[in-house]
């Protein structure tokens, strides 16, 4: 949902990211309980979908080109990232600006920008947008809207082999490979939340 100057609302209702995250299981084989572990661990449950506005992590990024502290190659990449959102943002009305993503990390060179409801990056997003459009009806999916944000978590997380035959060591990875991109013993603290959180979610819910 938009509101008058143009930027979507964070989840209110979390039986409405339960029921997408039911929906999202039924279409994908991916576990309803890791869905909802892993919406916790990125955004609350829909709740949290960013703490900064995309001109703030803009900005931040250009000062950290030029000071030399983001190299070339993530500077271009996050360049093309943001032509992506500014279609993205104009194709669902919303004002580019304004939009809260992810803030920019302060502990190692990148960027921020992550978008809704899955955190994804925008060139993510637009990776899975189509399979999207086809699962929930919608040719113009949302990432802050929850059943779409929720179906493209569950996408993302099926690319792992065994997650959809619900194996724990499966899930465990997959975790790892959507904060990082690796299985890296690096990341087994996320992989832990997001379990932890799977069993224990509905605590979050009364």
């Amino acid at each position: 949902m938009a509101d008058n100057k143009g930027t979507p609302q964070p989840i209110s209702d979390l039986k409405e990211i339960e029921k997408a995250a039911e929906f999202a299981s039924e279409k994908t084989g991916v576990r309803k309980d890791f869905l909802m572990g892993m919406l916790t661990v990125e955004s609350d449950l829909g709740r949290n979908t960013g703490k900064c506005t995309y001109a703030e992590v803009a900005t931040e990024a250009e000062e950290a080109h030029r000071r030399g502290r983001l190299g070339a190659a993530a500077w271009r990449t996050f360049q093309e990232r943001q032509k992506i959102i500014e279609r993205l943002a104009g194709d669902l009305g919303y004002d580019t600006d304004r939009l809260r993503v992810s803030c920019n990390p302060g502990n190692y060179a990148g960027t921020g920008g992550a978008l809704g409801v899955p955190q994804f990056m925008p060139d993510i997003w637009m990776y899975y947008k189509d399979e999207v459009a086809e699962i929930v009806g919608n040719d113009n999916p949302n990432p802050w809207n929850a059943k779409d944000g929720v179906v493209a978590m569950a996408l993302l997380l099926a690319d792992t082999p065994g997650v959809t035959e619900h194996n724990y060591y499966a899930e465990r990875n997959s975790a790892k490979m959507y904060l990082s991109g690796t299985t890296s013993g690096a990341y087994e603290w996320y992989a832990n939340q997001a379990v932890y959180w799977s069993r224990n979610y509905a605590k979050l819910l009364s």
